[in-house]
């Protein structure tokens, strides 16, 4: 009984060592092949050269700007109001006609108008014609003070009725305010006018303006330029389409938003406002610096904050910049790296030395 218990406690402690033995054995030659892999795998991928675009830094001016979007508008822009109430009986002008000030546009059936006129006209005369016969017997000491100050009231009150009579029939002839082109007609023939319904809006195209919220930290920058008369800030205004005009800046608020912490810039168009409109989209871009002649590359060229990679023999190096003129696209390098074939496409693959082929 001794002897079988002794050889089943061997057979035992056997068991548990295999137990242990095995998966310790099988994760140390994962791990081995895994890495003979991994030697292999890196070998292949070092002989395999990485596909990368260069560029050479370009020699030019860099130009740091501030674009702002908004839309054009009339410098004076008037919705034309008739004085009176009627049928509108002509409307003399269409939308894109250019008037002029106190053209004819429009006119309102004068009818009752002339009525009320004719009507004031003969109240007036007569009590004009009164009046003067008072005013002799006054004078002549034929009848009193109080009948010679009532019939001057008189007088002058039909007078005030016959001015508004005839002012108001002056009205039915709707003359334009101002110089300009006629944008909108808002009534048609036929329709009831009334000092309420606007009748036509007419601006001025030749005084085009574009409002431009700017941020509060070039408020100073924007002032020095208005009082140098816009040396130091170069304006231009731009379309959708491409067109490019000049401006000039018109006036600048004397006040921030405590809000949005913008300030309002009003710039005018120097000149071919004429090809311009009321309402249009347009991106306002104003210089405000300049570096002449430096070498620029891209900001897709910069690895992390300072670090660029470039093809040198074949190979993939890289160094250490320091970053201290840029704008919103490029950034300054030394005149150093004029001749290099910087990259800027494919850098994130690489290592330091890694063999690159430059894809067309």
């Amino acid at each position: 009984m001794d002897t079988i218990h002794a050889k089943d406690l061997k057979k035992g402690s056997m068991a548990r060592w295999l137990r242990w033995a095995i998966p310790l054995i099988i994760v140390v030659g994962a791990f081995a092949v895994s890495q003979q892999l991994g030697k292999k795998g890196g070998q292949d991928k070092s002989q395999s050269p990485i596909p990368v675009r260069v560029e050479k830094p370009q020699l030019g001016d860099l130009v740091r700007t501030l674009n702002i979007n908004g839309y054009v508008e009339s410098e004076r822009m008037v919705t034309v109001l008739p004085l009176v109430s009627g049928v509108l009986q002509d409307l003399l002008v269409d939308v894109g006609d250019r008037v002029s000030r106190d053209q004819v546009i429009a006119r309102i059936d004068p009818e009752r108008y002339k009525l009320q006129f004719q009507q004031a006209e003969t109240a007036y005369l007569s009590a004009q014609s009164t009046f003067e016969r008072v005013s002799q017997l006054y004078k002549s000491n034929a009848t009193s003070t109080q009948n010679y100050e009532q019939a001057k009231a008189q007088a002058e009150a039909y007078k005030s009725q016959y001015d508004l009579a005839r002012l108001q029939l002056e009205y039915t002839n709707i003359k334009s305010p101002m110089d300009g082109v006629v944008l909108q007609r808002h009534l048609t023939v036929g329709s009831l006018a009334a000092p309420e319904r606007p009748l036509v809006t007419i601006a001025d195209l030749k005084n085009l303006t574009i409002r431009c919220q700017i941020p509060e930290r070039y408020y100073t920058q924007f002032q020095e330029a208005y009082r140098s008369g816009g040396r130091g800030l170069g304006i231009t205004i731009r379309r959708s389409d491409g067109s490019t005009y000049p401006g000039r800046i018109r006036s600048i608020s004397p006040y921030v938003s405590a809000e949005t912490k913008n300030f309002e810039v009003m710039i005018t168009v120097a000149f071919g406002a004429e090809d311009l409109r009321p309402g249009m989209f347009v991106t306002t871009s104003f210089e405000l610096a300049r570096i002449r002649q430096v070498y620029t590359l891209p900001f897709s060229a910069l690895s992390g904050e300072n670090t660029l990679w470039y093809v040198e023999n074949g190979r993939a190096k890289k160094a250490e910049i320091t970053v201290t003129e840029r704008n919103d696209t490029a950034f300054v390098v030394s005149p150093e790296w004029k001749d290099r074939d910087v990259i800027i496409e494919g850098w994130y693959f690489l290592r330091e030395n890694s063999p690159v082929v430059v894809a067309q």
